[in-house]
């Protein structure tokens, strides 16, 4: 009976309350999708996951959401900042906001600003921790974001999570759902995201250079393949920050001839000519 009640509060507590309320606190918003519960079963993936950059979704792209803000909204299109307006950026880095109040939504506005503007450091490390609290989870991927395949069967579920398998868990509902392991999945982030009000913001164009320079060109493999597949990686998701996956991406063609120039006296000289082969699933770089 112990562990019947230990599975029911695993239940409870992690399953994504998402349309069920709107939070009014950065701390209730984090709770309500928290994948803490989840390393109790998975603690290898959690704690790949937890050295990821989907861990830090706001904190490693601090820099370009702040200019969303302070200059797209605010000098360009002359707008206040709202809910709606921040979402076209969260909507990728912290889905999870789309259950926010319009209170809370800006306030983790001003923290974005505060984060990269503000001169004291003790106040800019406090807004970082706190938008470190919302970020891409498990709950993030193996719920909301399989709406992919909503057209065809309507959606994520709530409290169910969706994997390759679908393997049955005592601690939660799960579903098979094939599409989280193809690179449409990844390019719902990866690639040029359309907002509700159907403009198109190009802020990273990974997927299309996927499609278009590998798959185009007869490749095969997917982002999964390559980013967690590959060499265990699994969910640690590396990208061109780690020098491993650099060098898996990138072949180098290095030929160096010794010669002597003689502009007035006998100088050793070496003309090198180098090389870099696309060995990647896109371009290189790309964003």
């Amino acid at each position: 009976m112990r562990w019947f009640g230990i599975v029911v509060a695993l239940i409870a507590i992690g399953m994504p309350a998402g349309a069920r309320a709107e939070y009014k606190t950065i701390d209730d918003l984090a709770k309500a999708y928290s994948s803490d519960t989840c390393k109790g079963c998975h603690a290898k993936v959690h704690e790949d996951w937890k050295s990821s950059f989907h861990s830090q979704s706001i904190v490693h792209s601090l820099g370009g959401i702040r200019n969303f803000i302070a200059v797209g909204l605010k000098q360009e299109w002359k707008q206040p900042v709202s809910k709606a307006h921040l979402m076209r950026c969260m909507a990728c880095h912290a889905p999870m906001l789309k259950d926010a109040t319009e209170g809370l939504a800006k306030q983790v506005a001003g923290l974005i600003v505060t984060a990269v503007d503000e001169k004291n450091e003790g106040k800019k490390a406090a807004a970082r921790a706190e938008l470190a609290k919302l970020n891409v989870n498990c709950v993030v991927c193996h719920n909301m974001m399989v709406n992919v395949e909503k057209n065809l069967s309507g959606g994520p579920k709530p409290g169910v999570y969706y994997g390759p398998s679908g393997g049955q868990s005592p601690a939660h509902k799960t579903e098979q759902s094939p599409v989280v392991s193809t690179a449409l999945f990844c390019g719902q982030c990866h690639g040029i995201h359309v907002p509700p009000d159907g403009d198109a913001i190009v802020c990273n164009t990974l997927y299309g250079s996927y499609q278009d320079a590998y798959r185009g060109n007869g490749g095969s493999e997917t982002c999964q393949d390559c980013h967690m597949k590959a060499k265990g990686r699994g969910h640690r998701f590396p990208g061109a920050y780690e020098t491993d996956i650099v060098k898996d991406g990138i072949g180098l063609d290095l030929q160096a001839t010794a010669i002597r120039l003689h502009p007035g006296k006998w100088l050793p000289t070496a003309v090198v000519n180098v090389g870099l082969i696309n060995r990647a699933g896109h371009r290189i770089p790309d964003g």
